[in-house]
């Protein structure tokens, strides 16, 4: 049976006292991830020597010997401590290797440490698991309250790492869980010859193929105000201060509920879609591309760097990439087809008559002169990742949903050029 892991979220709620032990708990694996990285700068600088994560890993228990503190914490927990360096330093050789900036792994500051890893079941399990609460319990910590609703009982499943993590204030415990695929598959549509292709839009979220384009509900604009009152207090406070400290968790709890209501949205709407398509084509998506700054350099400055900001966040704040990736998994789950295309050229061709219109990004309208069709640029975009998607799976012609020229609805079909 092929199987497959997925990462579920759940809310806990530590007493008082088991708050001091997994904050001491975090500080101590900090302080392991500091000391880690700082002998494997000492070895090569001063001995010319490389170390592994297994010459590391077999020194673990004379550390314990000589750090008491460190052994209820669990042995496999304070390996998976070790091993997390060692992934930061093969990260950073890959880096190297493929020209990128290289990025040389860093100590951890208080603020920039804040969980750690039980790599198998060994030292803790979950106690009891009914409705959207449950208990989990810790070695040498006890059973901890624990709050939420997996779409797939964990019983189901078998679960494989627990990672605790500190946000906000808030306490999370994120347990990875193997399952048949067979378990995690999702509801697909009762008509089996439903298409669909979607644009990654500038003014809406994403615009379809067929039906009205899916707004951006911009919530970060919602609270954008409230955010830059914010920072500007904090960048106002005294660093080491206790009221920078208020001052950074209040920008945080305002980007924290961004997060978390734009999460929610995406996640509804990409089980929505997957609900009603059996085929769904997207754009292939460089963000990192996309999103980059207008600035330039101090020898040729950039243009247009305040109006390319603006774009950038409002790319980032719709969250298309988050969107394309939950709807990813969310299709494999249904067992539907998605397709990724490259979306060069799907803006400037017509998805009717297949001829260049060219259009600069300000005319939002294609009216091709050549067969007289008349839509939305995006719209007339998402018709043609559409065709690429079908196209690049194989098939030849799909009935579809497209506007016609007054704008009234029309059922075509859009015959497909030979894969």
């Amino acid at each position: 049976m092929e199987k497959a892991t997925r990462n579920i979220i759940f809310r806990i709620y530590p007493t008082k006292k088991q708050v001091l032990i997994l904050d001491s708990w975090i500080d101590l694996h900090r302080e392991l991830y500091n000391a880690t990285l700082q002998e494997r700068r000492d070895a090569y600088q001063k001995c010319g020597v490389s170390l592994s994560y297994r010459d590391q890993q077999n020194e673990l228990p004379e550390v314990k010997r000589v750090r008491p503190d460190l052994i209820p914490l669990g042995s496999h927990a304070l390996q998976e401590t070790v091993r997390r360096i060692d992934r930061a330093f093969q990260a950073f050789f890959r880096r190297l290797r493929h020209g990128e900036k290289p990025g040389f792994p860093r100590f951890k500051g208080k603020e920039r440490f804040d969980s750690f890893t039980y790599p198998d079941p060994a030292g803790w399990k979950i106690l009891e698991q009914t409705n959207h609460k449950g208990r989990l319990h810790i070695s040498n910590i006890g059973g901890i309250q624990m709050r939420g609703k997996p779409r797939v009982a964990l019983q189901e499943g078998e679960p494989r790492t627990l990672t605790i993590r500190r946000k906000n204030e808030k306490w999370y415990a994120v347990i990875s869980v193997r399952y048949d695929k067979n378990q995690l598959r999702r509801e697909s549509p009762v008509d089996s010859c439903r298409f669909i292709g979607l644009d990654a839009g500038c003014t809406a979220l994403v615009y379809p193929s067929e039906g009205e384009p899916i707004e951006n509900p911009k919530m970060l604009g919602t609270v954008l105000s409230d955010l830059k009152k914010a920072q500007k207090s904090l960048s106002r406070k005294q660093k080491g201060s206790h009221s920078r400290l208020r001052a950074r968790k209040q920008v945080t709890r305002i980007h924290e509920q961004v997060s978390n209501q734009r999460r929610d949205f995406l996640h509804k709407l990409s089980a929505s879609l997957v609900s009603k398509y059996n085929f769904i084509s997207i754009e292939n998506l460089k963000l990192k591309n996309m999103t980059g700054s207008a600035r330039g350099t101090k020898e040729n400055p950039g243009r247009n760097v305040k109006q390319k900001s603006g774009l950038n966040r409002s790319i980032l704040d719709a969250g298309v990439g988050l969107f394309f990736s939950m709807l990813e998994s969310k299709a494999e789950e249904a067992g539907i087809r998605l397709e990724k295309v490259d979306p060069r050229g799907t803006s400037q061709r017509c998805s009717q008559c297949g001829e260049i219109v060219h259009k600069t990004l300000a005319e939002r309208v294609h009216d091709c002169p050549f067969c007289g069709f008349v839509a939305h640029r995006d719209h007339n975009a998402a018709i043609n990742i559409l065709n690429l998607g079908l196209s690049q799976a194989g098939l030849e012609q799909a009935e579809m949903w497209s506007p016609g020229i007054l704008g009234t609805w029309k059922q075509e079909t859009i015959t497909m050029l030979p894969a």
